[in-house]
């Protein structure tokens, strides 16, 4: 899909607003950046509206949210470079640092808010806090329920750490077949 979408823009850059409606109509781009963000790399709503576009390093595939510098995935990848075009042709004279925008901060320094944050999700079955504890607990029944592990991953604290590994491992106990 990305390769459609260099292709259209080396093509026809003055007709994507329609390509977009028509190719991602069913899922809006700057959804797919929040979903990729918080349900693969489990950044908090917070952080997700704060992140700034330098803190996102394509070409080395780094994703580095306050100085936390990660690993960034193809999915993650493609939804931001679809974002970027999409806000490149919408606002191509933005200078807001953040990586999402809105027409009302494209002209200012902001971050969205939060109640643009939550209608956007609106029609997620579960919001991103949701996501990111799915996430969190993901990896923690990946990992044996190491509270260190997740708390290198996600830069967690100890005491969020420790929550997630007892969480997966009284899950755990509940489910073990009992030997009376």
């Amino acid at each position: 899909m990305l390769e459609e979408l260099d292709i259209f823009l080396d093509d026809r850059p003055d007709s994507l607003d329609s390509w977009c409606e028509e190719h991602l109509s069913f899922l809006d781009p700057a959804l797919r950046v929040v979903v990729a963000l918080s349900g693969i790399h489990a950044l908090p709503a917070r952080q997700i509206r704060s992140l700034l576009v330098e803190h996102v390093d394509l070409p080395g595939q780094r994703l580095d949210p306050e100085g936390l510098n990660r690993p960034l995935d193809d999915y993650t990848a493609e939804a931001i470079r679809g974002y970027l075009a999409c806000r490149q042709h919408r606002w191509p004279n933005s200078t807001n640092p953040h990586l999402l925008i809105t027409r009302n901060t494209a002209t200012t320094t902001t971050s969205v808010g939060t109640f643009w944050m939550d209608r956007l999700v609106k029609e997620l079955p579960v919001g991103v806090d949701r996501l990111r504890q799915d996430r969190i607990l993901e990896e923690a029944l990946a990992s044996g329920a190491d509270p260190l592990h997740l708390a290198h991953v996600f830069s967690l604290g100890a005491k969020a750490s420790l929550r997630y590994t007892s969480a997966v491992t009284e899950s755990e106990a509940e489910q073990a077949p009992s030997t009376r």
